[in-house]
C-alpha cells in the first residue's frame, strides 16, 4: 500500500475484529429475521437486505458506519415514492445491516437497487439483496435475471465471485481499494 492509502485504510478499518463464529451467527440471525419478515409480508411486498461488501475481519468502524448510512440514504431516496412498512436494523462486529419490507414487486425493487450499485460513488461497496417469498421458499433476485452482468472485482475487473472464491487478491489489497473508493466518495 502507498503510505497515504495505508493511513486512510487504517482509519477505515479501525474497528473490532469479527471472527468466523461472529459472521456465522450474524448470517443465521439475518436469515431468521428475513424469514420472519417475509412471513409477515403482504403479497406485493419484497424484502430488501442492505449490508456492506467488506472483505477481511474488520466489518465495522466509524467510517464504515458513515458509508452504510450514506448508502441507506440513497436507498431511502430511491424508495421515496413507495411504502416501507418495516425497517429492522441489525449489526455488531459483523457490520451494519438493515432489512426493509418494501411495497414493490421484487424485480422492480432490484432494478432500483442495481441503479444505486452502479451509479453511486459508494454503490460498489453495497450489497443490496432483494428477496421474495414463493410459497414456503425464499429466493433472491439475481442481477442476471434482469439482464445485468455479474459484479466485477474492485482490483482486476474479473467476476467478483470468482476472485473471492480463488482468493485472487489479498485482504490488504482489497482494503486499500475500498479505502480509495471511500475517500473518493467523501466519507473520510
Amino acid at each position: 500500500m502507498t503510505d497515504t492509502l495505508t493511513a486512510v485504510a487504517s482509519v477505515v478499518f479501525d474497528g473490532p475484529c469479527a471472527a468466523l463464529p461472529d459472521m456465522l451467527d450474524a448470517r443465521e440471525r439475518r436469515a431468521a429475521c428475513q424469514r420472519q419478515l417475509l412471513a409477515e409480508a403482504g403479497g406485493a411486498e419484497s424484502l430488501l437486505s442492505i449490508t456492506l461488501s467488506i472483505p477481511g475481519p474488520h466489518k465495522t468502524s466509524a467510517v464504515l458506519e458513515r458509508v452504510f448510512d450514506e448508502l441507506v440514504a440513497q436507498v431511502d431516496a430511491a424508495l421515496a415514492d413507495v411504502a416501507v412498512r418495516s425497517r429492522t436494523r441489525l449489526g455488531g462486529v459483523s457490520g451494519p445491516e438493515l432489512l426493509m419490507l418494501v411495497a414493490l414487486p421484487a424485480r422492480e425493487l432490484k432494478l432500483r437497487m442495481v441503479n444505486i450499485e452502479q451509479t453511486h460513488p459508494l454503490g460498489r461497496l453495497a450489497d443490496l439483496d432483494v428477496l421474495e417469498r414463493t410459497g414456503d421458499t425464499l429466493s433472491s433476485v439475481q442481477r442476471s435475471e434482469l439482464g445485468f452482468e455479474p459484479r466485477r472485482c474492485l482490483i482486476c475487473g474479473e467476476e467478483a465471485k470468482a476472485c473471492a472464491r480463488s482468493r485472487a487478491h489479498t485482504v490488504s489489497e482489497m482494503q486499500e481499494r475500498i479505502a480509495q473508493i471511500i475517500s473518493q466518495g467523501g466519507c473520510i
